[in-house]
């Protein structure tokens, strides 16, 4: 006989990161105990309310539950695929909207032939619609809005006769809209799918056919999967890092407001980059002939077959600065904005490094020092970007900023021909690569509640 029990305290360990559900759902059996939101029916757990609990990862530990009859989990952060609730036989009513499920509707939901309301609507599920869902000859609700799903509308209009209620609105749904589909479920059901066509209000399809021939398809969205969020986990965020543009208008979704947030987040950047962007550019075009000549001379070391962080003369100490003026030893050194374990620029000459990538800005390297702690130092790509006066007010500005979510600039470097930012170094990659998604073995981009949450943040 199944374990509910052990099923449900195995959901508890994966999703309850908040220790909401602790209270009373470590004592007992589930159903003796009556755990929150639990209800059984002869020892077996027929349902499973746990809705708006920040509950966050997979859900497929619920896959033993095959005497589940209720399940509502909306509002929560849970994600991955929704493939393990097929086995869930059972199941009449499904509500799972408001989560980051991600993935493909499987065409193994027609193993749910008892359900009567299916919503999974405000999810991340792409793909198209399954043409399975037409083998649940009992529904009575089908909400799937606000995802980002794709291909024709299927028509189901004589396969589901007691369907009252269906929302395919605000998908990338293309073509031809079923005439009878449109007339029994109205054109809101499938508003904000601006490549669907059909009868008035829709677009003619002949129109659409013929704007598609002359013009590109959209780009489909890409697959994603997404992990339990932890905000603590986000490394500095990197200058130029924007997410794309929302493929199709859901008004104040997800998209829109991790815009917003982020707008007021780096609002105050933006406007001290101008500042400081002004002077430097000033000064650029009064050096740029002497920068092009110097910057020439500039070669990369080595250490052992590795990369050096800088170039062999970098820190040398005696180089002057893009003003002319000469570069004392007080003035070659690391300028450092806490005081708390610091190192010398020779520590930095003799570290072993590797690249960590390149931007707009220059490239970020990983360097070991001597005594085993681990440092990210920036080496800007324009050798002569500004006057010293100038770089270092601006790295004053920079080196004053404190957000949770930002590394703060830990020092500087100056010289002629070498301008180096440090910063502590985090495992964990870049924003780029976690908004955005780098697929490699174990890395996968963060859902949207957790980039509204760290974008959030007071500066």
């Amino acid at each position: 006989m199944p374990n509910d029990t052990a099923a449900l305290t195995r959901f508890r360990l994966q999703t309850d990161a908040h220790g909401i559900l602790s209270t009373n759902w470590t004592s007992g059996d589930a159903c003796s105990a009556s755990w929150r939101g639990v209800g059984c029916i002869n020892g077996r757990v027929t349902l499973l309310s746990l809705p708006s609990l920040d509950l966050r990862g997979p859900i497929d530990t619920l896959s033993g539950l095959d005497d589940l009859g209720i399940l509502d989990l909306h509002s929560n952060r849970l994600n991955g695929s929704i493939l393990p609730l097929a086995n869930c036989t059972n199941l009449k009513l499904l509500y799972l909207s408001g989560n980051d499920f991600s993935g493909e509707i499987p065409g193994e939901i027609a193993s749910l032939k008892h359900l009567l309301r299916l919503d999974i609507s405000d999810n991340n599920l792409k793909g198209v619609i399954p043409v399975e869902i037409s083998k649940l000859t009992h529904l009575m609700t089908i909400r799937l809005q606000d995802n980002v799903l794709s291909g024709q509308v299927p028509d189901l209009s004589a396969e589901l006769p007691d369907l009252k209620e269906l929302n395919f609105s605000n998908n990338l749904l293309t073509g031809k809209l079923p005439d009878e589909m449109q007339k029994r479920f109205g054109d809101k059901s499938f508003a904000g799918n601006a490549a669907l066509c059909g009868s008035s209000p829709l677009p003619d399809c002949s129109l659409i056919s013929s704007r598609n021939s002359s013009t590109p398809p959209p780009p489909t969205a890409s697959a994603q999967t997404v992990v339990p969020s932890n905000p603590s986990s986000l490394p500095t965020m990197s200058a130029g890092t924007s997410s794309a543009p929302a493929p199709h208008d859901k008004g104040l979704g997800t998209g829109a407001i991790v815009a917003i947030v982020l707008g007021n987040v780096v609002a105050l950047l933006v406007v001290v980059s101008f500042v400081v962007a002004y002077y430097c550019g000033r000064r650029y075009v009064e050096h740029s002939e002497e920068n092009s000549n110097s910057n020439s001379n500039s070669k990369a070391g080595s250490d052992k077959g590795r990369n050096k962080v800088y170039s062999s003369h970098g820190g040398g100490g005696g180089g002057g600065d893009s003003d002319g003026t000469s570069g004392g030893s007080d003035r070659s050194k690391l300028v450092f904005f806490e005081k708390r374990s610091r190192f010398e620029l020779e520590d930095l000459l003799r570290a072993s490094a590797e690249m960590l990538g390149k931007g707009n800005l220059g490239t970020v390297y990983k360097a070991v020092l001597e005594d085993g702690s681990t440092v990210a130092v920036k080496r800007l790509k324009d050798a002569n970007p500004c006057g010293r006066r100038e770089f270092e007010q601006y790295m004053d500005v920079i080196g004053k900023l404190r957000h949770p979510n930002i590394v703060p600039l830990r020092a500087y470097y100056y010289a002629k021909e070498e301008k180096l930012l440090v910063y502590d170094y985090l495992p964990n990659g870049s924003l780029h690569s976690l908004l955005h998604g780098n697929r490699g073995p174990g890395r996968v981009p963060l859902d949207w509640t957790t980039r509204i949450s760290l974008a959030s943040e007071q500066l």
